[in-house]
C-alpha cells in the first residue's frame, strides 16, 4: 500500500490540472498502519523493517511537499501510522464513527514516527496521552484537540472532503 500511494503521489505531483488530492480508505477502516502479523514474520531481518520505514517516511514526507491540499477523508478506524497519515495530511474530514489511536504502547512498542506528525497538529499533553495509552479516541475529540477539522455524519465524509476542497 506505501508503494502503491507513492507511485500516485509522484504522479499527482507532475500533474498541474489537479487541484487537490482527497485521502480516503476502502472498507471498514482509514488505515490500520502497519501489518504487524508481516512484520514479525520478518522479525529476524533488520534490512527489512528499515526499508518499510525508510519507505513509509518517504511516502509521509511526498505527501507535505505536494503542490496540491491533501484532505483525509478518515470513515473508520486511522491507527498507528494511519493515525499518522492523517497528522500528516493538511485537512482531515471525519466520519462521526471514525476513531483514531496510536496503540504500539499496547505491544510494547512506542509510535515515535506516528508522533513527529501528531504532536505537529495536537497540544504535547493530548499527543502524550495518546502516544502513552494506546486509548483511541472519538472523532469529536480528535476536532477539539486539533487532528481533524470536521466531524460528519457516517457515510458523508468523502463528499464533505470534496465539497471542502471545492471551497
Amino acid at each position: 500500500m506505501i508503494a502503491a500511494l507513492q507511485v500516485e503521489i509522484d504522479r499527482i505531483a507532475d500533474d498541474a490540472k489537479a487541484r487537490v488530492v482527497v485521502l480516503a480508505g476502502a472498507g471498514r477502516g482509514f488505515c490500520a498502519g502497519h501489518d504487524l502479523k508481516e512484520m514479525r514474520s520478518h522479525g529476524d531481518d533488520p534490512a527489512w523493517g528499515r526499508k518499510l520505514f525508510d519507505d513509509c517516511s518517504r511516502m509521509m514526507l511526498a505527501l507535505t511537499r505536494l503542490p496540491q491540499p491533501v484532505i483525509a477523508a478518515v470513515q473508520g478506524v486511522a491507527s498507528a501510522a494511519g493515525c499518522q497519515l492523517v497528522a500528516t495530511c493538511d485537512l482531515a474530514v471525519a466520519s462521526a464513527a471514525a476513531r483514531f489511536a496510536t496503540p504500539g504502547v499496547d505491544i510494547g512498542l512506542f509510535c515515535s514516527t506516528p508522533m513527529v506528525a501528531l504532536s505537529r497538529n495536537v497540544p504535547r499533553k493530548q499527543a502524550m496521552e495518546m502516544l502513552l495509552t494506546g486509548e483511541p479516541i472519538s472523532a469529536e475529540r480528535a476536532r477539539e484537540i486539533g487532528l481533524i477539522n470536521r466531524v460528519v455524519p457516517a457515510g458523508t465524509e468523502r463528499d464533505a472532503a470534496i465539497a471542502l476542497a471545492q471551497q
